[in-house]
């Protein structure tokens, strides 16, 4: 295959492009880099179907970044690839220069989804368990309000983002509780300590809501705590009539 030296001007990414615009890292350091010491490798591109492109570019993001900022030529290889080879490439290519567990997933979860490739061929490709492509493919069912809370998911494990999924699933009390806890998982909180956490914040107010007893307005009147009934009396009249109450209570 012939190298050309295009325009970056002239690509734009292809729609499963996997690299999230936050992992775009050390662009200034790399563009030095090229107009130093030149281009090294060259991306992968094809013919593009949209107009206002000539080119589509599936390997190589990064250095295609750095030579639009830099505003000199991009070294890129023209293909006739299909979906399914474009998508192997990229994989490869990612090899190289990381990129996040989130990213993969998100990625991982178009390309099955449109029949680029299956989850079997990806864990092939990739070299992993399908176990494992299930378990990132889980970052795309995620509650958005759990991402949004986390805000920053590069250090997120596929196995974090599998119990994150998981514990979502069991209601709002659970997804409220993964939000009040986001600061630590965004930090890479471990799998189980996810799981535990959140066990101790969803129990903790179900004993609390049990505990409660309150009137047909809905208003709390008394509390079960530590083994003793506290109860919320408005005036002094109130407190003497409960207080009759609960003797009568007791002496039944």
């Amino acid at each position: 295959m012939k190298v050309l030296n295009i325009d970056p001007a002239t690509c734009k990414r292809w729609k499963y492009a996997d690299r999230a615009e936050s992992e775009f890292f050390k662009i200034n350091e790399l563009a030095e880099d090229i107009l130093r010491n030149g281009q090294i490798n060259p991306v992968l591109i094809r013919l593009s179907d949209d107009k206002e492109y000539e080119y589509e570019l599936f390997a190589g993001a990064r250095r295609w970044r750095a030579c639009l900022l830099a505003r000199i030529p991009l070294k890129a290889i023209l293909t006739d690839f299909d979906d399914k080879e474009a998508a192997i490439s990229q994989i490869k290519e990612n090899e190289k220069v990381g990129i996040s567990p989130y990213s993969k997933g998100l990625s991982y979860n178009l390309l099955i989804k449109n029949k680029v490739l299956t989850q079997e061929q990806l864990a092939i490709n990739i070299g992993v368990s399908r176990s494992k492509i299930q378990s990132l493919l889980c970052f795309a069912k995620i509650p958005k309000s759990v991402i949004n809370a986390i805000d920053n998911t590069d250090k997120i494990s596929a196995r974090a983002a599998n119990s994150i999924y998981s514990l979502s699933r069991k209601g709002n009390d659970y997804i409220n509780a993964l939000i009040e806890i986001a600061d630590k998982i965004k930090n890479g909180l471990a799998s189980y300590d996810i799981e535990e956490s959140v066990k101790t914040i969803v129990s903790g107010k179900k004993e609390e809501i049990d505990n409660d007893i309150r009137d047909n307005k809905g208003e709390i009147v008394a509390r079960w705590r530590m083994g003793s009934l506290i109860i919320r009396a408005k005036n002094s009249t109130d407190r003497r009539k409960l207080a009759k109450l609960v003797e009568y209570f007791l002496n039944d």
